[in-house]
Formats: C-alpha cells, structure tokens, sequence
C-alpha cells in the first residue's frame, strides 16, 4: 500500500496563498500591513466558504476518493493535478487526479459527487466544460477518466469519458449506464460476501460487578474477553479477527440484534449479531458491500461528529482505512466471497 508523502503546508502552502493574494491585490509581500490585509481577505472567504454545503462536500469527496484509491492496493502514485499555476493558449479544466497503477498504467482522474436520488436523474456536464476537461487531457497524453460518488447509496464509480454520450449542448450518462461501465477493479477494488451472521460477544468479568438495567437495557460491566463468530462458528484467526470486526462497522450489514447473556440473575455478557437488512439469502453467502465503500464510511465517520461534517480531509494513513486481505486468502472460520467487477464495454 502506498504511503501519504510528508508535506508541512503551513510553511509552503500559506506562503504560496500569501504571495498569490498579495499579487492580485497589489501588495507588498515584505510589508507587514500586507500581512494582515491577507489575513483579513482570507477570514473573510473562509466565513463564508465554510457555510457553503457544495463546496465542503465536494472538496470531502474529492479528498475521499484518494484516500480510497490509495487503500485499495493497486495504485503506485496519486498525485494532485489541478494545484499550482498553469499557462495554456486553449480553455482547459484541469482534473483533480493523475493516478499511476502499479502495472505502469496512468490517467486523470475528475472526482465528482452526485447526491441525488439513486437513478432519478442522468449525471451531465456541459459541452463546453466536458471539453474542457478532454483538452486539458490531450494536451498531456493522457487519459481522463471521472469518478463519480454516489453518495446516497455509498458507491464510487470510475467512468472513462467515452461513455457518456452528447445531448445537445450536454455530455450525459444514466446512472446504470455509469455502473455498467465501472472501472473501479483497476484501483484494486472487489465487492465482498461471506456466510450470516457475524457475531460479537463481549464476555464480562465474573470476579467484577456486571449489572443490567431491565428499565432502560442498559448494561454496566468490565469486559474479560471478546469472542467473534461467523455463522455460528468461533472466529479466532488475527486476520480473520480484525475482518469481522471491520465488517461489523463499515460493511452494508447492520446491527439485527443487541442480547445481553444471563445466567440466573448474572449478567455474563452481551452478544451483537450483524446480518444483512433483508435477511439471509438461498445463496449460502451474502454480499457485504464494495471494499470503496466500506473505506468511504470510515473516512465519513473520521470528518464527522454526530453527522455533521468537521472536516474535509484526515491526515491518517489510507492503511487505516481497509484492512488489507491477501490475493490467497483462505478461511473456514470466516470465509470470503471475493467478486471482480468488470466494465461491461459492450
């Protein structure tokens, strides 16, 4: 897995801002007056940037997407393109991503969110900002593909840019059409299923006092032990350990049951059973959702407190946020259904 390279952007990236408003506001940078007229131009668009729903959840999900590529194994550099100045005789936009695959494969990458309802609407560009795109992507030699968060349903989608189709002054693509095209496998990801239910158990300390409220269900004790299952069978290998309780968190299954253990009057634990929503199916597995997605809630949950967005981006290391499963991964205590989702270029 790749890592994060080390930047100080309070030393570089404030000067770089300073000397970039001093300049469009006729400023001397050596004077200290300029000092706080930036300070004052940069408090007052950060008031009022901040308030600006699109613009926190776009950047959050433009920082998301790097972070998700980089867990998902196959990448070997993913580098900011649109920072820094740029000179060029054609109208260009310049995409968010240059992505190098540890094959030797490299494209662009523009990150978009779309917080619609799933398949209500196409996902269009204007022409001119489409081509805009496309020129920028030609003048470099490389490939441009768009990644588009669907956020209500957590799902990431990687769409070259040969399949959206022209609609008048528009570029569009349907959503199933985005997700018939898909190139996500090429980051590395896979979607994931394995045998219901998954099983949490926190065993209590008999020599301590463990009691449970019958008012309000709550349960006050000191925890001895955690004992993890899968369909009913203990769970006890390190890697498969940290995969149930990685599942149990950030995986589509939810929380089906909370049971505190009795024996008599004593309180010996409490059991949390994970499944899918809708029940188990005929299949023998079920799906737990896209590896995306399950490093996209944990990067959600680590800029949010209580909902609400407190920041667009973590300095944490993208292994924080998968858990890494070996290409020969073989389990009978927690076993893997692994799926690669190819493109459908038909």
């Amino acid at each position: 897995m790749i890592n994060k390279i080390k930047r100080n952007p309070q030393k570089f990236d404030s000067f770089e801002l300073y000397t970039k408003l001093c300049a469009k506001n006729s400023l001397d940078i050596g004077e200290l007056s300029s000092v706080d007229a930036v300070v004052d131009l940069v408090k007052s668009a950060l008031k009022d940037n901040r308030k600006n729903l699109n613009l926190v959840f776009g950047k959050r999900v433009e920082s998301m997407f790097a972070v998700v590529a980089a867990s998902l194994g196959k990448c070997a550099l993913i580098k900011q393109e649109d920072g820094g100045e740029a000179y060029c005789n054609d109208y260009i936009s310049i995409p968010d991503y240059r992505v190098v695959l540890k094959d030797g494969a490299n494209f662009l990458v523009e990150v978009k969110n779309y917080h619609k309802e799933p398949f209500s609407e196409t996902y269009s560009f204007t022409e001119k900002y489409f081509n805009s795109v496309l020129k920028y992507s030609e003048l470099v030699g490389c490939e441009v593909k768009f990644a588009i968060y669907l956020s209500k349903l957590n799902y990431w989608t990687l769409i070259p840019n040969s399949a959206f189709v022209k609609d008048g002054n528009k570029f569009i693509i349907t959503i199933e059409d985005a997700l018939k095209n898909n190139e996500m496998l090429l980051l590395g990801d896979q979607m994931l299923a394995t045998k219901p239910p998954l099983e949490v158990y926190f065993v209590s300390d008999p020599s301590k006092p463990a009691t449970l409220d019958e008012n309000t269900g709550q349960t006050n004790f000191i925890i001895k032990n955690i004992l993890l299952y899968c369909a009913g069978k203990p769970v006890t290998g390190e890697l498969e350990k940290q995969l149930v309780f990685y599942f149990t968190m950030y995986s589509n299954w939810e929380e089906l049951e909370s049971l505190p253990i009795m024996a008599g009057e004593c309180l010996i634990g409490v059991r949390f059973t994970y499944g899918p929503h809708n029940g188990p199916s005929d299949d023998g597995f079920d799906i737990l959702g896209n590896i995306s997605s399950m490093a996209s809630t944990m990067y959600k949950l680590a800029t949010e407190d209580n909902g609400e967005v407190t920041a667009v981006e973590t300095d944490n290391h993208p292994k924080n946020f998968t858990v890494v499963i070996p290409e020969d991964y073989k389990s009978d205590e927690l076993p893997l259904w692994r799926f690669n989702i190819e493109a459908n270029k038909g």
